[in-house]
C-alpha cells in the first residue's frame, strides 16, 4: 500500500497541509521543532488509531483549535488503479457541534466506521523512532502496547478484544473499590465473591482470545527478532523474546488434553486464578492478575537487557523488535506496510544503519532528519538499487508548520 497524498487540519503545529508525495523514499528536513516528527505521526496515527508519542488526543490539537483532522489517500500495491481514503478526526469538548462532549472519528472512503476495530488494519505502517528504546528501557505497559499495536493491525477483532477487556476490566475493579469502601471488614462475605465470579467468568472469554493472540504471535516476533539481531550483532550475541502471562498459564498449555481448544485451556485457568486471588484483590483494591500484567521479556544470551546491555547492545534489540514488527505485517497482509524512519539514523553507525536498511524492501519510506546532505550523502546509497534514482526520491523541507516540495535536480 501507497501513500498518494497527506492531508492534515490544525493538527499539532499544521494549520492546513495537503501534500502529494512520492511513491518510494520521501525525505523531510528542516531544524528542529518544525514540525517533521509531527508529519510522520499524523501518518502513524491513520494505521493504529493511536499517537507514538501520546494517549491524549487532545494533546494533537493545533494550539486555540477545537479539532484536527488527518487524512491520507492510498492505493493499493497490486490494483495500481484502485484508491481509497482513511482519516481520524477528534473534536473536543468546545466544539460547536458536539454538545460539550468530546467526539472522535474515524471514516474510511470519507465514511464514518462505527467501531475503531473495524478501521484499525485498513491501512498499515511501522514507525522506527527514538521512543523505540523505551522497549527496552521502560516497563512492561510499553511492550504490552508494541504487541497489541501490531497484532490490531492484523486482526480487527483483537483490538475489539482489547476495547471490551478494558471496560470488563474497570468494571470489576470498580467492583473492588465499592466493597472495600462500603464497610470496614478485612474479609470478604460469600455474596460478595459471588459477585466478583460473575466478573470474573465475563472477562474470561474475552481475555483468553488476547492471549492465546499474544502468544501466537510472540513467538513470531521471537523468531524474526533473533534472525534481525543476528544480522545486527554479526552473530555474536542472540536475542531472546519471551512471552510471560498468568503463573502456570503457558505450561498449562502445553499441557492441556489433546485437541482441546488453546483459548478454552486458558479460559478455566483465569476464572481459577482470579478465584484464588479475591482475598488479594479486594485487599488492594484491583486486578492483580490478567492479561493487562503480561510482558514481553527481552535478553541478550540469558542476562536481561535493561539491567546488563551497553546502550548499542540496546539499541540493536530495539531495531530488530522493530524490523520483526514489519516482516509480520509484510507476511500477514500481503503487502508492505509504510515505513516511518524518524530522525532514527543519526544514533546509529553506519553498519547498524545498513542492517536496518537491507531489510526494507521496496516499501514506500519516509525520513525526517534535519541534514539533507546526510541523507543524499551517506544515508540513500545504502538503500535497494531502486531507491538511489533521483527520480525515485522526493525532498521536502519543512519549516514552521509548512512543507517545501523540492524539484529533483
Amino acid at each position: 500500500m501507497r501513500i498518494r497524498s497527506v492531508h492534515l487540519t490544525q493538527f499539532r503545529n499544521f494549520r492546513g497541509l495537503d501534500l502529494e508525495v512520492g511513491s518510494s523514499v520521501n525525505v523531510f528536513y528542516g531544524s528542529n521543532a518544525q514540525g517533521k516528527t509531527n508529519l510522520l505521526e499524523a501518518i502513524y496515527l491513520c494505521a493504529c488509531a493511536r499517537s507514538h508519542r501520546t494517549s491524549r488526543d487532545r494533546e494533537l490539537i493545533m494550539r486555540d483549535a477545537t479539532f484536527y483532522k488527518v487524512r491520507l489517500l492510498l492505493s493499493c500495491d497490486r490494483r495500481k488503479d484502485y484508491e481509497e481514503s482513511v482519516s481520524l478526526s477528534f473534536y473536543d469538548e468546545n466544539h460547536p457541534e458536539f454538545a460539550q462532549k468530546s467526539r472522535r472519528i474515524a471514516e474510511h472512503d470519507d465514511i464514518p466506521v462505527d467501531k475503531l476495530s473495524r478501521y484499525v488494519g485498513i491501512f498499515n505502517a511501522v514507525i522506527f523512532a527514538p521512543e523505540d528504546m523505551l522497549l527496552i528501557k521502560e516497563g512492561p505497559s510499553v511492550r504490552r502496547r508494541y504487541l497489541d499495536l501490531l497484532i490490531s493491525q492484523i486482526r480487527p477483532m483483537y483490538f475489539f478484544a482489547l476495547q471490551r477487556y478494558s471496560k470488563l476490566l474497570q468494571q470489576r475493579n470498580r467492583t473492588l473499590k465499592i466493597i472495600r469502601s462500603s464497610r470496614g471488614a478485612a474479609v470478604l462475605r460469600p455474596e460478595e465473591e459471588a459477585e466478583l465470579e460473575i466478573w470474573d467468568l465475563s472477562m474470561a472469554k474475552t481475555a483468553a482470545e488476547i492471549i492465546s493472540e499474544r502468544i501466537h504471535f510472540s513467538e513470531k516476533i521471537a523468531a524474526a527478532a533473533k534472525t534481525h539481531h543476528g544480522r545486527i550483532s554479526s552473530e555474536t550475541e542472540n536475542l531472546f523474546v519471551r512471552y510471560r502471562t498468568v503463573g502456570g498459564l503457558l505450561s498449562e498449555i502445553a499441557e492441556r488434553v489433546e485437541n482441546e481448544p488453546v483459548t478454552e485451556t486458558i479460559e478455566k485457568h483465569l476464572t481459577a486464578k482470579w478465584k484464588s486471588t479475591h482475598h488479594e484483590d479486594f485487599e488492594k483494591g484491583i486486578t492483580t492478575v490478567g492479561p493487562h500484567r503480561d510482558d514481553l521479556e527481552l535478553s541478550l544470551d540469558g542476562e536481561g537487557l535493561r539491567p546488563f546491555a551497553s546502550q548499542g547492545q540496546q539499541r540493536s534489540a530495539a531495531l530488530a523488535m522493530k524490523m520483526a514488527e514489519l516482516d509480520i505485517l509484510r507476511e500477514e497482509t500481503g503487502e508492505t506496510p509504510v515505513l516511518l524512519l524518524d530522525d532514527v539514523f543519526s544514533e546509529l553507525d553506519h553498519h547498524r544503519r545498513a542492517a536496518l536498511l537491507s531489510g526494507f524492501g521496496p516499501a514506500q519510506v519516509f525520513i525526517t532528519c534535519t541534514d539533507k546532505d546526510f541523507v543524499s550523502g551517506e544515508l540513500l546509497p545504502l538503500f535497494p538499487e531502486r531507491y538511489t534514482e533521483k527520480q525515485e526520491v522526493s525532498f521536502f523541507r519543512i519549516e514552521n508548520g509548512e512543507v517545501y516540495p523540492e524539484q529533483n535536480e
